[in-house]
């Protein structure tokens, strides 16, 4: 009696092309394993799983694959099938841990293209030579990118989306939009001479119903007919606020590799201000040097005497007071919209107004 299997075939595709120069298609991968699983396993069913348009540097970001390790691990399939080792991994010491972890599941793993029945054949030592070899194109093909990207930096050629306040024409030239210029004035201004702060500032311009960038360009895009399918949050953000004050491209400065990544997939690391790619007067300017130089000053005073605005009361009981339900210390409540009071931590993420100050007169 011929011996059957439930078996998971596995097939991804790469969004780099020059990866996958072999592995032409999907239904190029699926139809190998399904011949194979027709040859060798005969009525065995074969149920298949795949990724497109994904690394295989990573496991975490394939939604197919994750779905087939849940069902694998609960023992749903008894056999792993793939073209070769490359579809299933390109990182050498990751693709090897999870080749262990299904094997240590009882999961049989079979690439066909490598010739490897794993742990049927115990030819570990080969699989972890075919491993290396399948991760030298990744880690290749990042040197390439990275020293094209560092390339085209240093020639002055910008390769990110264009700062709030600015498009880029189709001569590849910067070009102010004056309706988002007036706004990054405007928050200029409420920063110096207000004296307000970044979440002061986020408020005024979501009641105003002023467009956060995001929005502005979502417009911009479909007032020229195109499409965009992205969802934008209406209400500014603190750190769009930062980000703008803190932007010397406002300036006409030209300022990029301010972060690089260590290794393939991680995560971005801030670079000293003498590694940047620097170009002085590259574009129009929608800032004068003063200001943006007042508001950097104005920034680094604040940040050293933590300033949070303008003191309406008097704090005379800080220190001394605890609240009689939860025992935390009491602050004082400084908003124009309430009376003088003190609450604490619980009351003020309830909502609640607190207690009213109590003055001698």
């Amino acid at each position: 009696m011929i011996e059957t299997f439930d078996i998971a075939g596995y097939a991804r595709i790469s969004v780099d092309d020059e990866l996958d120069r072999e592995n032409v298609s999907i239904e190029n991968q699926k139809a190998i394993i399904e011949e194979y699983v027709k040859t060798r396993f005969p009525g065995s069913t074969l149920t298949f799983f795949e990724d497109r348009d994904r690394s295989g540097y990573t496991f975490e970001q394939r939604e197919g694959y994750q779905q087939m390790r849940k069902e694998l691990m609960s023992h749903k399939y008894d056999i792993l099938i793939v073209k070769d080792f490359s579809r299933f991994s390109r990182r050498n010491s990751r693709g090897l841990v999870e080749l262990e972890d299904l094997r240590d599941n009882r999961i049989r793993i079979i690439s066909i293209g490598d010739n490897v029945d794993y742990p049927n054949d115990d030819e570990w030592l080969k699989i972890q030579f075919q491993f290396l070899i399948n991760e030298m194109p990744v880690t290749d093909t990042s040197r390439k990118v990275k020293n094209v990207i560092k390339h085209r930096q240093q020639e002055g050629e910008w390769i990110c989306a264009a700062p709030y306040g600015y498009r880029v024409n189709k001569h590849k030239e910067f070009e102010i939009v004056p309706t988002e210029a007036e706004i990054v004035r405007l928050i200029y201004k409420l920063y110096i001479e207000d004296g307000w702060g970044y979440k002061k500032i986020a408020n005024h311009l979501t009641d105003e119903g002023i467009p956060t960038p995001r929005m502005s360009e979502q417009m911009r895009k479909e007032a020229e007919g195109g499409e965009s399918k992205r969802e934008v949050k209406r209400d500014w953000a603190i750190a769009s606020i930062q980000g703008i004050l803190e932007n010397d491209f406002y300036i006409g400065t030209f300022r990029q590799r301010k972060y690089t990544r260590a290794k393939i997939n991680g995560k971005d690391v801030k670079l000293d201000e003498g590694e940047h790619i620097v170009i002085e007067n590259h574009h129009q300017p929608i800032l004068d040097y003063r200001t943006f130089a007042m508001a950097k000053a104005l920034r680094e005073k604040r940040s050293t005497s933590h300033y949070r605005g303008v003191k309406k009361n008097d704090n005379f009981y800080s220190g001394f007071l605890t609240c009689g339900d939860c025992g935390s210390p009491m602050f004082a409540m400084s908003r124009s919209d309430l009376q003088p009071a003190y609450t604490c931590g619980t009351y003020h993420r309830r909502g609640k107004k607190g207690v009213p100050v109590i003055t001698s007169g």
